[in-house]
Parts: C-alpha cells; sequence; structure tokens
C-alpha cells in the first residue's frame, strides 16, 4: 500500500479492499483448475460468484455509483414486525413425548423390527 492507510479516503480504502478480494478470486479461480472433487469444485465456483458481487458492489462505491447491497435471487420472508402479529407458539408445540426413564431408541441403530 502506497499511502498511510489513515490518510486513505474511504473510497481508496474500497478500491484496496476490491484488489485484495480479486487476488482472492484468482486463487479461487486457479483451484477450479487444481481439484477434482466436484463438491469442492462447486463450493470454489460460489465463492467466486459472491466475490466478484463484493467487487462490484465496491467499485461501484468507489466511483460514486450507488451500489446494491441487497438484491437477493429468492424471495426474502417478512419480518416478524411486518406480518399480522400472533400468539406465540406455546411450549407443548415444541415439547417432545418422551420421558427421561425410557429415552427414546437411537434411528441408527435401534429401528424396530417389522
Amino acid at each position: 500500500m502506497q499511502q498511510n492507510e489513515n490518510q486513505m479516503t474511504p473510497q481508496q480504502h474500497a478500491q484496496h479492499i476490491a484488489q485484495l478480494i480479486q487476488q482472492a478470486v484468482q486463487e479461487c479461480q486457479a483451484d477450479l483448475q487444481r481439484v477434482s472433487e466436484p463438491k469442492a469444485q462447486v463450493v470454489f465456483e460460489g465463492v467466486v460468484e459472491i466475490l466478484d458481487r463484493a467487487i462490484k458492489v465496491l467499485n461501484d462505491y468507489s466511483s460514486g455509483k450507488e451500489p446494491v447491497l441487497y438484491a437477493p435471487s429468492y424471495e426474502r420472508r417478512p419480518l416478524a414486525e411486518e406480518t399480522e402479529q400472533k400468539a406465540p407458539p406455546t411450549v407443548t408445540e415444541f415439547a417432545v413425548d418422551v420421558d427421561s426413564s425410557e429415552p427414546p431408541p437411537r434411528l441408527h441403530t435401534e429401528l424396530p423390527k417389522e
């Protein structure tokens, strides 16, 4: 970093962070070529997409554009205060019908025999 970080403008900080994130993107893209496990490749591809979005937001901020911070591709669930007020659930709705003297069977080892 050429300038003292205390003397940088917020836009310069954003540019610096975008450069650091770009290095991480390049490393993930290189790792995509290095690994053969499909799950790892999916993870790295997802990380690249997320980091590319972060770089775009930082670049938009640096250039004076209004960054869009929240643009989900899924439908957002409404917050509690946005919905009609309902009575909170009672304890019995979550109670498990198990007695400490007779714990439930372990599903993977003690399945009932038919």
